[in-house]
């Protein structure tokens, strides 16, 4: 579950808040709204579903449209099974492969809704039974550079001039996300025995995307309480 940065779950989150806060740039609890949400093309829906099921160890991809795909990825390391999503381009740039979901759902480098499995202090029967997970994902190679750059000097701030955090504010509150919902209508955990973990082995699951949600980076890096799970 290796992730690219690293920090402290929601600390990293509220220091985001204090500073964009300070920039002058508004955010709010929930979702902040800054402006007018591009319209999408007609072949290409604002907000898609679909449905799919995942046995353990297969990976399963869908693609979702504006350039982007969902993906589920076996946690093959991890001996309680389960899977991460991701949000991947379907062209992935020529310098590294990029995932988009993972700079844009916070808490980074701890538990979060991304993953369907049992990790970080959570059972497998609990992951299991978390049937709702919300994430967000940023739209672009562009927007994950501009992200990315954002999230490590808010995980990082000592390293940040005050006129750079000005910059980043503003440039926080520019990044629009899309939003995901994905709901796990079954599962099946195998009980651990002989020493081995419980396991999930089997999903089937519904998803949402919405692409023009007013949900921006900002935002989802502003202090704000958990959701009860």
């Amino acid at each position: 579950m290796a992730a690219r940065f690293i920090g402290v779950a929601w600390a990293g989150a509220l220091g985001a808040g204090l500073w964009l806060a300070s920039a002058g740039i508004l955010v709010h609890a929930n979702f902040a709204q800054t402006g007018t949400p591009a319209s999408p093309t007609p072949s290409e829906p604002s907000e898609i579903h679909f449905a799919g099921e995942v046995t353990d160890g297969k990976p399963f991809a869908h693609d979702v449209g504006h350039g982007l795909v969902f993906r589920l990825i076996p946690l093959a390391a991890d001996e309680n099974g389960g899977w991460v999503i991701e949000v991947v381009p379907q062209a992935q740039p020529v310098d590294g492969a990029v995932e988009l979901s993972e700079v844009a759902t916070p808490p980074f480098h701890f538990y979060n809704d991304r993953y369907l499995a049992g990790a970080y202090g959570y059972s497998t029967k609990e992951a299991a039974a978390m049937t709702l997970r919300r994430f967000n994902f940023v739209l672009s190679v562009d927007d994950h550079r501009m992200a990315e750059e954002v999230v490590n000097s808010v995980l990082y701030p000592s390293t940040v001039s005050e006129d750079e955090k000005q910059r980043l504010a503003a440039q926080a509150a520019d990044i629009r996300l899309g939003g995901g919902e994905f709901r796990i209508l079954r599962s099946h955990v195998v009980l651990g025995k002989g020493g081995k973990p419980d396991a999930i082995t089997w999903l089937k699951f519904e998803v949402t995307l919405n692409f023009s949600s007013d949900l921006t980076l900002a935002a989802v890096l502003a202090p704000h309480p958990q959701r009860p799970r």
